[in-house]
């Protein structure tokens, strides 16, 4: 609590709070008095912020899903991966932050600050707790729910036990429930607190994840209904609280003054706070790193997009497999960058994006290329951002938008069987996106309940694509060992890309001399030929292309049941000798997280 008051008052300091300085000397001030005054509960609050709050996750699990490439800690696509790997966030700053929220949450109550200023610290406390619990909780199932102040001079305290997954859960929409009654709908002086709608979306979202097949193997129907009410909740607060979809599906993220989808979210401003997504997504030429660019999309999943109708690409008439990126979904060009197209950043004019073999625009020493897959992730890059200053993103990082309380209502009404429901909060998701209307459906074409919820999970996979959703969508639907409806199960699959190459050849037939020349056969079209090609017209005519290039070694095998819930770290087992280690982690007295 000392270490906590010394760094509050050096931050009052630093920021100029003379008025908090002037009410007596630092030294004199013990923990009781942070309750009785709001601004030093406010500064003790704001640090247990900058330590809950998400941060930014556009490529942090698409190595593990089917989005991009990559196999994750110890290789757990291909089922290697031990208890001896360092993975998942059992840590001592998740329990710092609880021990921190418990702490306010004790005093706040018997403090002599304003009783709505009391709802206000109380309602955020809540929420970061039940945050910070449902963070650990998905990777684990069930932990310590530690809901008081210990002792520091009472060791033993700290050796409690696992709670199971049945008694977390409820632990956090209690908290949750405490949140949505005490905060309010915005904080007009104050953005990225968190707001009523925010506890409202997460405890839909939680709820969701309890009724799927990974906490709710035996399909208990109730947990669907509560997950129901919980969002269709949520859909209400947030519509009632001003959040809509934004018009621009592709600039949600980046239109952070406009975009009020966003609903939980991070702030970024690049120099107190800032990420580096933009270094590591972007291409070369437009990055401050050289190295090779990170989770670029994988074939499969750039072929998984619907066409403008909505309708699907494989056997569409208007589809073609060669200028596969014509006539798509819009989110496709909001999300995929692909050979040849334009795509400008700051200072640049018709700028062509290239991903070949060999060009000297995004050189690599790989023979992949710079990106292995054959290209790139658009979405979310703000092209307006220098070169130089590419390690030091500023955009926001939304962890809830409406959207996502649309999709999760949408798969919940699935699940009931109220199809038409369901249908209708996909169609809003695609005609924002741009999607033709068509007869009306939006290319939705489901019926049934299987149907609906094969049709809401592919609708999640698209327009949440690269915002580190879909690896725990597919590990709560056990969908890397299950088929669902017609959608093919992950296990036993291998991802892909494509390998673009120049057809020297045919360059040379333009120019027979040009082998004999200074230039090689690529400044040759570089120089000379690149800038006047229609690519729509004539691509294939200048590009060889490989398809479904093998990016995995082996087959993906994802271990499920026993990767729906992670083990303990090692060194934490040896700290506390009433911690269990989890079900298929050990045989020595597992811990059942599903066990109530």
């Amino acid at each position: 609590m000392k270490k906590v008051l010394f760094y509050i008052f050096m931050t009052a300091l630093f920021s100029g709070c003379e008025d908090v300085l002037d009410k007596k000397e630092l030294n004199a001030v013990d923990g009781q008095d942070i309750w009785n005054d709001i601004t030093l509960a406010s500064l003790y609050l704001n640090n247990v912020y900058g330590s809950a709050l998400p941060t930014f996750g556009g490529t942090e699990s698409t190595n593990i899903s089917d989005e991009s490439v990559g196999s994750g800690t110890g290789y757990m696509m291909y089922g290697m991966l031990t208890k001896d790997e360092s993975y998942g966030n059992f840590t001592s700053n998740k329990w710092y932050i609880i021990r921190e929220l418990n702490i306010l949450l004790d005093g706040v109550p018997d403090g002599s600050i304003e009783t709505e200023d009391k709802d206000l610290l109380l309602g955020q406390a809540y929420f970061l707790r039940a945050w910070t619990y449902w963070e650990m909780v998905k990777y684990y199932g069930g932990v310590p729910l530690v809901l008081t102040v210990f002792d520091p001079a009472r060791p033993e305290d700290y050796l409690v036990g696992r709670n199971s997954a049945h008694e977390c859960i409820a632990q956090i929409i209690d908290d949750l429930d405490n949140a949505i009654e005490l905060l309010p709908a915005d904080w007009p002086e104050e953005r990225g607190r968190v707001t009523r709608a925010a506890a409202a979306a997460l405890k839909g979202r939680v709820l969701l994840f309890y009724a799927s097949p990974q906490f709710n193997p035996e399909n208990i129907g109730q947990r669907w209904q509560d997950a129901y009410d919980a969002n269709a909740e949520a859909k209400t607060i947030c519509e009632e609280d001003g959040h809509a979809l934004y018009s621009n599906y592709a600039k949600i993220f980046l239109d952070e003054a406009k975009a009020n989808e966003a609903i939980f979210y991070t702030i970024y401003d690049a120099a107190n706070k800032y990420h580096g997504y933009e270094n590591s997504v972007r291409p070369r030429s437009v990055s401050n790193q050289k190295d090779a660019v990170s989770s670029p999309p994988n074939w499969e999943f750039v072929k998984s997009y619907p066409m403008y109708d909505g309708l699907p690409a494989h056997g569409h008439p208007e589809y073609d497999s060669v200028y596969y990126w014509k006539n798509r979904d819009p989110r496709f060009y909001a999300t995929i960058a692909y050979n040849g197209m334009v795509w400008n950043f700051e200072g640049t004019a018709n700028r062509i994006q290239w991903t070949y073999l060999g060009n000297s625009v995004e050189p690599s020493n790989t023979a992949q290329g710079a990106t292995p897959t054959g290209f790139y992730l658009k979405k979310n890059i703000d092209t307006s951002i220098p070169v130089t200053e590419t390690p030091y993103g500023p955009t926001d990082w939304i962890e809830i938008r409406l959207a996502e309380v649309y999709l999760n209502l949408a798969e919940c009404a699935a699940e009931l069987n109220l199809i038409d429901e369901a249908r209708n909060l996909l169609i809003l998701i695609r005609e924002r996106a741009g999607i033709e209307a068509g007869d009306g459906s939006y290319g939705i074409t489901a019926s049934g309940k299987e149907e609906m919820v094969e049709a809401v999970m592919f609708e999640r996979k698209i327009e949440l694509a690269f915002e580190n959703k879909r690896h725990w969508d597919l590990r709560r639907r056990n969908m890397f060992v299950n088929v669902l409806n017609n959608t093919p199960k992950i296990n036993g699959t291998k991802r892909h890309g494509i390998s673009i190459e120049l057809d020297t050849a045919y360059i040379c037939s333009l120019d027979p001399g040009v082998r004999d020349k200074k230039d090689s056969v690529f400044a040759h079209f570089e120089n000379l030929i690149m800038d006047t090609v229609d690519l729509d017209e004539y691509y294939d005519t200048f590009f060889n292309t490989t398809y479904n290039v093998e990016m995995d070694p082996v087959e993906i095998n994802f271990l499920q049941p026993q990767y729906n819930f992670y083990y303990i770290p090692v060194s934490e087992m040896e700290k506390n000798i009433n911690m269990q280690q989890t079900i298929y982690w050990t045989e020595v007295n597992p811990f059942d997280p599903l066990a109530e």
